[in-house]
């Protein structure tokens, strides 16, 4: 669970007692507050909230007063009551949303749901072997110039619609509501269309996606197969949530019977389109593991595959139908573009997450070297990832798979871990001391417990602090500057360096500088390349120098690869390089004969990055 402080501010009395009685259950402490006066008043950093705005202090509108705890909480996880309508000072879901919830419950939810959004135990921490495996269900591909197919029987034995017929039963369905005919429950089709219009009318405004699911779900021997599969739904998000694999909200999904065991489901607001597929392979994962199920989904996206609502649906529908014809188990999309998009990247994914636990990646080693004596100072460990088929995957294919998906977190543990057991290894055979240099990743950053993290890598394989350098970005620095320089000075305060890679690409400036806990600056390698023969990179990267100077830092030039850009660097004092010059990234055997001999790799004679 979340280590954050949990606060609890509810007046619905039911809820209330049901959420309390929950967190107790799966030992999440909380604290409970009666008013939002004190509520406010208790919040101090980040902070997860269980809150009713209604709640609010008295004289003070509700959505300011979500918007002012949001605000103090900085960027813990924070549910709100649904307020079941608009008027009357009550604030929409979505007004909800956009004031700072995270997510939105209404009374009558499991109290075992709303818990669990509050975040599952976080991303393992524990090195390759804890990486979590997901077998990729086929995915089969629907072409866009595709015909409906007519073969019920071959499908489901008549029991579900043919994808011609949807657009029928779409207008039957409406046409019942219309008349008073029965309705199908909170999100009958009449409501669902009308809010896939309205969703796909923001998604537009926003610039984003929306997706439709249909998922054919049979033998789940349940009373209620439709609430069951929404919470397999908010489970799943939930999962994708607390990885950093999908960043969503679980209160905006809708579902509605189109058939007997066919639910149409929308999925708004996406900023990725890869989320919705990462999310269609969770969810019908979860659907496959349950006991007699089998479960095929189709997906829609907009605007690619629909931009009007009974569109969208019908298309999403005839998806999961070719799904079916395809064989037993299967996930479709409805674009053929999407299919192969999907699956290949979902192919990464999976061998991503199988190269952790083959232990398929390593850690190279680049040298930092004085400029002014030739001697290695130091070493920035970098990951490689050796694939058994392919060689050596460049880290430009798979690390930004990596922090998409929340393997960053493993890995970047992993990396960590390894590059100070080396370290201590090289200091104990007496080899010269050196400091190690690690990449931070904004989503390990994240992790509220990455001092601790760090700490534990050191004391176990008991390297001195002084052999540890942590790499930061300058965009990673400007959020949330006061919390980014507490969690700095944590680990300053042990004796760790803290340097700033790829410096001049993003703010830099002096005051920001200074209010953070740091070592060094590296300038961007783009401004090295042709610092000699470009006047705005020759100013840039002097700037930079004088700049970290002014400052007492150290300053590294990466990316030299030439003697006359040596020779610049030189002239203006820049205390340390690295780059091709002297040694690409190499393997730790190499590195060590670096060390021992302290000459320089040949680039031939090694893998280069």
């Amino acid at each position: 669970m979340s280590t954050a402080p949990l606060f609890v501010t509810l007046s619905h009395e039911g809820a209330l007692q049901q959420i309390t009685a929950e967190l107790q259950a799966v030992g999440r402490e909380f604290t409970q507050v009666s008013g939002g006066a004190e509520l406010i008043a208790s919040i101090d950093g980040p902070t997860d909230l269980l809150i009713d705005v209604q709640c609010a202090p008295e004289g003070q509108e509700p959505g300011a007063f979500l918007a002012a705890v949001a605000s103090r909480a900085r960027g813990g996880k924070i549910i709100a009551l649904s307020q079941g309508g608009n008027g009357g000072g009550y604030l929409s879901d979505d007004a909800l949303l956009d004031l700072g919830a995270s997510d939105v419950f209404d009374g009558a939810a499991s109290a075992r749901v709303v818990v669990s959004r509050l975040g599952s135990a976080r991303p393992s921490m524990g090195g390759p072997d804890h990486a979590p495996r997901v077998d990729l269900p086929q995915l089969a591909i629907v072409r866009d110039d595709a015909e409906p197919s007519n073969d019920v029987s071959a499908l489901v034995a008549g029991e579900s619609l043919a994808s011609g017929e949807v657009a029928s039963v779409l207008k039957e369905s409406l046409n019942e509501v219309d008349e008073g005919g029965d309705s199908q429950g909170p999100d009958d089709l009449g409501q669902f269309v009308n809010r896939v219009a309205a969703r796909l009318t923001r998604a537009r405004e926003r610039e984003r996606t929306v997706a439709i699911f249909s998922a054919s779900v049979r033998g789940l021997a349940v009373p209620n197969p439709k609430r069951e599969i929404q919470g397999i739904l908010e489970t799943v998000l939930e999962e994708l949530d607390s990885t950093q694999q999908v960043s969503y909200s679980a209160s905006r999904i809708a579902i509605c019977s189109l058939g007997e065991d066919i639910y149409s489901i929308l999925i708004p607001d996406i900023e990725r389109v890869q989320d919705a597929a990462r999310l269609a392979v969770r969810f019908h994962e979860a659907l496959a593991e349950k006991s007699g199920v089998t479960a095929y989904v189709g997906i829609s996206c907009s605007p690619d595959d629909g931009t009007a609502a009974e569109a969208i649906i019908r298309n999403s529908e005839q998806a999961v139908l070719r799904a079916r014809q395809a064989g037993e188990n299967h996930i479709e999309f409805f674009s053929e573009s999407m299919s192969r998009w999907a699956f290949e990247r979902l192919t990464l994914e999976q061998s991503l997450r199988d190269a952790l636990k083959n232990r398929e990646l390593v850690v190279y080693y680049q040298p930092r070297i004085d400029i002014e004596t030739r001697k290695i100072l130091g070493m920035e460990a970098l990951v490689r990832w050796v694939h058994p088929q392919f060689g050596l995957v460049s880290p430009g294919q798979f690390i930004p798979l990596a922090e998409e998906t929340g393997l960053i977190v493993p890995i970047g543990e992993w990396i960590l871990r390894d590059a100070c057991r080396q370290n201590a290894a090289w200091r104990a055979m007496g080899l010269p001391n050196i400091r190690v240099s690690v990449n931070l990743s904004p989503v390990q950053f994240r992790n509220a417990d990455l001092h601790e993290v760090v700490y534990d890598a050191l004391d176990d394989v008991g390297l001195a602090s002084d052999g540890l350098e942590l790499e930061v970005t300058e965009s990673l620095l400007m959020n949330d500057q006061s919390e980014t320089a507490a969690i700095l000075g944590k680990l300053k305060a042990r004796g760790i360096h803290i340097s700033i890679d790829d410096f001049g690409t993003g703010y830099s400036s002096l005051s920001y500088l200074k209010r953070f806990p740091i070592n060094a600056l590296k300038i961007d390698r783009s401004f090295i390349t042709d610092v000699t023969s470009n006047p705005d990179d020759a100013a840039i990267a002097t700037a930079i120098i004088l700049m970290g100077h002014s400052l007492k830092l150290s300053v590294v030039a990466e990316g030299v690869e030439t003697e006359n850009q040596l020779a610049f660097l030189k002239v203006l004092q820049c205390n340390e390089v690295q780059g091709f010059l002297f040694s690409p990234p190499v393997p730790a055997d190499k590195a060590q004969v670096m060390l021992e001999e302290q000459t320089f790799a040949k680039i031939n004679d090694s893998i280069a990055a």
